[in-house]
């Protein structure tokens, strides 16, 4: 209850009066001068003691949702975010919000209206982390709204929890055999030898494809022969990897050869057309760093031709952690090459793939164990 005089956002230099009177709230900006801001808040307060003030609503209607989604976008979303997180919610308010509840005032929006909107994506065939994350997009603008003072709480706080939503989000991963992965590396360096480096690398670090792509060669130590990886690429731009952390990842010895070769080839074909200076990425056409999808429909490409079942390039990344656990390996090794945040996502992702322990340690449970050799005298009372 009362005035309150703010600057917003703090440090501005920008001034408002925010109203809490018999149930109503109202702000209003008055500029950047403190003092008329305080002068004004003076007033109100008396008016407020004297019972002439009467905090009416706005004729005005209140801004739509999509009015403040937009605002929220690009305040919060696109200068703060990765580009494919920008576009990822952009397109899901887009397909999936606006439609729904673009024209609607924002303080008209109902904690139902939401899940009426959540309940019927799923029921339309969206998985229920697409339909979270869906969630996630709504609750934004409206938390915006709530620092705004336009509503007074988030109708889309607290759904995903009643909706089970976050439930059985396991990943199903169907990774190559050893074989098969044998198998596409040969094709590929029949048929496709431009891209048999950067499959080998794929296949032999677990590497993600912007990972790949984002490679210099000044991030590989031939003297340790590990890679450093800190940077990821898409759509023209290098930036953090996922997790925003750098990693070592160690090389093979035939990944070493391949990249020492591809490094040769490299040189002389600047000395071919007269540069002293080495092209940086590590895997270019033209001197620049291939894309994304190019490398899918590569990769479709050598699956087709090497008679395979259709999967995706992240299964690269799915192969290399399987043979590695099959082979025995610590799954905290795994989680450190991979990159992930927390031995608990190595262990959910490919916690089946880990071979079980030997099954002489509880055969020893059946058998009957001799006596002891020794056993403790009786206890007796001190004097």
């Amino acid at each position: 209850m009362g005035v309150k005089v703010r600057e917003k956002p703090k440090g501005s230099g920008v001034w408002w009066i925010f109203i809490d009177h018999r149930g109503r709230r109202k702000s209003k900006k008055i500029g950047e001068n403190e003092k008329v801001a305080k002068k004004i808040a003076e007033k109100i307060e008396a008016k407020i003691t004297l019972g002439d003030f009467d905090l009416r609503p706005d004729e005005s209607p209140a801004k739509t949702y999509k009015e403040y989604a937009q605002l929220w976008f690009e305040t919060y979303i696109r200068p703060l975010r990765k580009p494919s997180t920008t576009e990822r919610y952009g397109d899901i308010l887009e397909r999936h919000v606006y439609p729904a509840l673009g024209n609607m005032p924002i303080n008209t929006i109902r904690r139902g209206d939401v899940r009426d909107l959540l309940l019927r994506l799923h029921k339309n065939g969206l998985s229920r982390s697409t339909v979270s994350l869906i969630r996630n997009v709504i609750s934004g603008p409206m938390g915006f709204a709530v620092d705004e003072e336009v509503i007074e709480a988030n109708p889309a706080s607290g759904i995903s929890k009643r909706l089970n939503l976050d439930k059985n989000k396991k990943i199903i991963v169907e990774p190559m055999t050893r074989s098969e992965s044998a198998l596409f590396l040969d094709v590929c360096q029949s048929y496709f030898p431009e891209y048999y480096p950067l499959f080998m690398c794929a296949f032999r670090t677990g590497m993600r494809l912007g990972e790949v792509l984002a490679l210099s060669w000044g991030d590989i130590d031939w003297n340790s022969r590990f890679i450093l990886v800190k940077r990821s690429y898409r759509r023209g731009i290098v930036d953090r990897t996922k997790t925003g952390k750098g990693r070592r990842v160690d090389m093979s010895d035939h990944l070493f050869d391949v990249l020492r070769k591809l490094l040769v080839e490299r040189k002389r074909e600047g000395l071919k057309e007269g540069r002293v200076e080495l092209v940086e990425p590590v895997f270019c056409r033209n001197g620049k760093r291939m894309e994304q999808n190019h490398i899918r429909r590569v990769f479709k490409r050598v699956l087709r031709k090497a008679g395979m079942r259709e999967m995706r390039v992240h299964d690269i990344r799915h192969t290399f952690a399987s043979l590695l656990l099959s082979n025995g390996e610590s799954p905290v090794y795994v989680k450190e090459q991979l990159g992930h945040s927390s031995i608990q996502m190595t262990v959910d992702t490919y916690g089946h793939l880990i071979p079980g322990s030997n099954r002489k340690a509880v055969n020893q449970l059946d058998t009957p164990q001799p006596s002891a050799p020794y056993t403790h005298p009786p206890k007796t009372k001190k004097a």
